[in-house]
């Protein structure tokens, strides 16, 4: 009889605890992220958005008044933000993007990644040609959450999900087409 009291107090606690850690993790999901998550069908990550930078794994960037300054992967990121333009350097290679705001639909186009690239960013749709890939995302949260399939997948391959931060629509155009661009 002893023996199972013991084993009934220990199971209570078990569960107590457990229950408080529910509770916690349910008040640290309620708080709001600022980060803009991506999930592709073989890898997901965030990228935590802050006054003065972009951070993540392998994503290190500085948010200076008309610039960002960092590294990507291996990748040195230099690049200026300004009237319509981003120009600057990934690595050794050019950028040299036109990026233009009509409305609520933000249009890049040029080089980026030593490639040509576009990208159309509506609160209905998020569609970017990047790294040989065509992204083409509908909106499941207008303007916020976008989901879809990539031209570079399979068609058995669960879809592709980008989600928006309040940080990141309140960044320039210029800002916004290049994290996207460096994000995918």
């Amino acid at each position: 009889m002893k023996r199972g009291a013991g084993s009934l107090r220990r199971g209570v606690l078990v569960l107590g605890v457990l229950a408080g850690l529910a509770g916690l993790g349910g008040a640290v999901a309620a708080e709001p992220r600022e980060a803009i998550s991506v999930r592709l069908p073989m890898a997901g990550y965030d990228l935590l958005m802050r006054e003065g930078d972009v951070t993540g794994l392998a994503f290190q960037l500085s948010r200076l008044p008309g610039e960002l300054r960092g590294r990507v992967g291996d990748v040195t990121v230099a690049l200026q933000l300004k009237d319509g333009q981003v120009k600057g350097t990934l690595g050794s290679s050019p950028v040299n993007l036109d990026v233009k705001k009509e409305g609520d639909v933000l249009n890049a186009k040029g080089g980026f990644w030593g490639r040509p690239v576009t990208l159309k960013l509506s609160p209905q749709e998020l569609t970017v040609y990047v790294r040989d890939c065509t992204y083409r995302l509908k909106a499941t949260e207008p303007g916020r959450t976008y989901e879809g399939r990539r031209s570079c997948d399979a068609s058995l391959r669960p879809p592709s999900v980008v989600s928006l931060p309040d940080m990141f629509l309140a960044a320039s155009p210029e800002e916004q087409a290049s994290l996207l661009l460096l994000a995918l």
